[in-house]
């Protein structure tokens, strides 16, 4: 090849979305995750020594008293700590990781929004620093508080963030990229190969994931499952057995994750083990009917999909955002059907994967909301007054929710607990 062409073919190549171009908002963005990377590392160290007894977290459990009793075995977090623990007996190096991880899940945010927009075709549309902004912000979309009617945080809600579980974050972190991955092996998957690359990259970052927390993989299970039947039966008879081995390739990526699951069971919860035979699983439906306020939870939890989507549904159709919504089914269906007994039963865990769920399809929203506010010769063309009320409506829920769990960071950092 020709010097000439060469340098073309790294024109064009830079000019299809490897731009390293750094404007000014970049740098605003970067101050932005400092600051979460500063208040975070505060935080997290209050948390870590439970300061003046007024921040009971999960935090404590991993970086100081896990470490000592050597309980946690098997975990991403709980093995981490121990080892960073051991290095002068001291919290700093579990506080500074979380709070890196704070900045990793900001970034990892952008990765979504970024990848969403790219293959929806806006890319010339949204401009950066919007995507920017919601990489922050997404953090912060979760429930409303609204007084008199639902006064709450995160006790008794559909919470989409925990500040006080280090495990939760990892999960996040983990799953963000994973999910990625593996959309970028199932979206088209009828007309290529699955590469190598993205499989090994889903298979990891989800084994990750899973090693952090189970909760995603569990939904992610039911949800591949779910959308491979629908892809098979819906698609080309001609194609199905083509089709199949490709499906079958791309769900092998989840195997690495399941066998950590089997083992961590065998390894915790059978007889002669930490939990032993205290522990079961049951399918038990009635928990869901003693929940306090649910219809509250799931209207003021999972406000910004429900409006974003409510004019939006044909979204659906595309298979990224039919994978956000099936994760989140499942999340749900995980959460209602299972629970727990013995020393584990108040803990929650099945409430994890509904957690993320939650989470990733308020982040898709958040890209339907901006390429729509960027668009103004899209969808609503041809009816403003409709592209109007949705911007309106779905912008004060929005901005409903930032402010809400803002407040929530706030009585959180000042020691007022997380229960609230």
């Amino acid at each position: 090849m020709q010097d000439v062409d060469k340098k073309l073919l790294k024109k064009n190549l830079l000019s299809e979305g490897y731009s390293v171009k750094v404007y000014p908002l970049d740098f605003v963005w970067v101050a932005a995750m400092g600051v979460m990377f500063t208040l975070s590392m505060e935080l997290f160290y209050r948390m870590a020594v439970n300061f003046n007894d007024k921040y009971p977290s999960d935090l404590y459990y991993y970086a100081v008293q896990n470490p000592r009793t050597h309980d946690e075995k098997g975990r991403f977090i709980g093995e981490l700590f121990e080892f960073l623990y051991s290095i002068n007996e001291e919290v700093f190096e579990s506080v500074v990781f979380l709070a890196f991880l704070m900045v990793g899940i900001i970034i990892a945010n952008f990765l979504v929004i970024y990848y969403f927009v790219l293959d929806d075709g806006y890319q010339k549309k949204v401009p950066r620093h919007a995507m920017q902004f919601f990489s922050v912000a997404a953090i912060f979309m979760g429930t409303l508080y609204v007084p008199v009617i639902f006064e709450r945080y995160y006790m008794h809600t559909f919470k989409a963030f925990a500040w006080h579980s280090p495990t939760q974050l990892a999960m996040m972190f983990f799953a963000l990229l994973g999910s990625i991955c593996f959309l970028k092996m199932y979206q088209g998957y009828e007309n290529r190969k699955v590469r190598f690359g993205w499989w090994i990259g889903a298979a990891v970052l989800i084994f990750f994931s899973t090693w952090s927390k189970p909760g995603f993989t569990i939904n992610m299970v039911f949800a591949v499952v779910l959308m491979f039947i629908v892809d098979l039966i819906r698609g080309n008879k001609k194609t199905i057995g083509q089709r199949f081995v490709k499906l079958f390739i791309i769900g092998c990526s989840l195997i690495p994750s399941g066998l950590y699951i089997l083992w961590l069971h065998n390894a915790s919860f059978t007889e002669g083990t930490q939990y032993g035979e205290e522990h079961a699983v049951l399918i038990d439906f009635a928990h869901v009917l003693e929940y306090d306020n649910l219809l509250g939870a799931i209207i003021f939890g999972c406000a910004i999909p429900i409006v974003v989507y409510a004019f939006n549904v044909k979204r659906f159709k595309d298979k990224k955002y039919k994978f956000a919504l099936y994760v989140f089914a499942m999340g749900m269906v995980q959460w209602a059907l299972f629970t727990e007994t013995g020393k584990r039963g108040n803990y929650g865990n099945f409430t994890w994967g509904r957690t993320y769920g939650i989470y990733f399809l308020t982040l898709t929203a958040a890209v339907v909301f901006i390429e729509v506010l960027f668009d103004k010769k899209g969808k609503y063309a041809k009816d403003k007054g409709k592209r109007m009320a949705f911007l309106i409506i779905s912008g004060i829920v929005i901005a409903w929710a930032i402010l809400s769990q803002l407040n929530y960071f706030r009585l959180v950092f000042t020691g007022h607990g997380y229960q609230l």
